[in-house]
């Protein structure tokens, strides 16, 4: 897909920072790290080994992990005779893969439930924070429903990332954007809600999850603060 450049046209749009920067001086500013609530580190159960035996142990969980058809796949081949060298050595090593994996997929699964979880205490708050908007959808007419995101890439070229670190944003007025991932300034009242949303892409579409909301939101370009 050959882009052109959103800022042309968001003319419309950025005629609303004016009411935007108003809106934003009683706005409490925070970051990204500012979404994930405080919570006490996860001991890493793999944290003893080394990086390869660490690589080693994710090939063998992922081997342990497929299905009976999915082990007669030729592209699977390789990556099976690898597991059960990689586990004759953790044998000899005198380390029980076994109980590394009950801990390790113990640990995915707690760091996945955490992934999930929002900051509360940012519910209801007038906030102002910066990221990047990306458009569910497109529409010569315009639109006000957008992910806003971390980085450039997510979602799109690299996948989600968590929900805690995606704000669904609906815009106080609609813009035309022909682009996408342009850094923005968005300022408006944070709902803590999970939900789900449809992201149009050029093959089809994808479901992404979402910790937090701003409706109405105000939108401006992002400069240095």
């Amino acid at each position: 897909m050959i882009l052109r450049s959103l800022f042309p046209s968001l003319v419309v749009a950025f005629l609303l920072a004016f009411a935007g920067a108003v809106n934003a001086q009683a706005a409490q500013k925070i970051e990204w790290k500012n979404l994930r609530p405080q919570l006490a580190s996860l001991k890493d159960p793999l944290e003893g080994l080394t990086q390869d035996q660490r690589f080693d142990i994710e090939t063998i969980s992922w081997a342990r992990g497929l299905s009976a058809e999915e082990k007669k796949l030729v592209q699977n081949k390789q990556g099976i005779e690898d597991s059960k060298k990689y586990e004759k050595q953790f044998k000899e090593a005198g380390i029980s893969v076994d109980d590394l994996l009950v801990k390790y997929r113990s640990w995915q699964s707690d760091v996945e439930e955490r992934q999930k979880q929002v900051n509360e205490s940012l519910n209801g708050k007038q906030i102002r924070m910066p990221g990047y908007l990306l458009p569910l959808e497109f529409s010569e007419k315009g639109v006000t429903d957008f992910l806003l995101v971390p980085y450039v890439g997510a979602c799109i070229h690299v996948p989600p990332p968590p929900a805690n670190q995606i704000v669904f944003v609906r815009l106080a007025k609609t813009i035309v954007v022909n682009d996408l991932y342009t850094a923005v300034w968005i300022t408006g009242e944070m709902k803590t809600k999970a939900s789900s949303r449809e992201l149009t892409l050029i093959d089809g579409s994808a479901n992404i999850s979402v910790g937090y909301h701003i409706e109405s939101a105000d939108v401006e370009p992002y400069k240095e603060q």
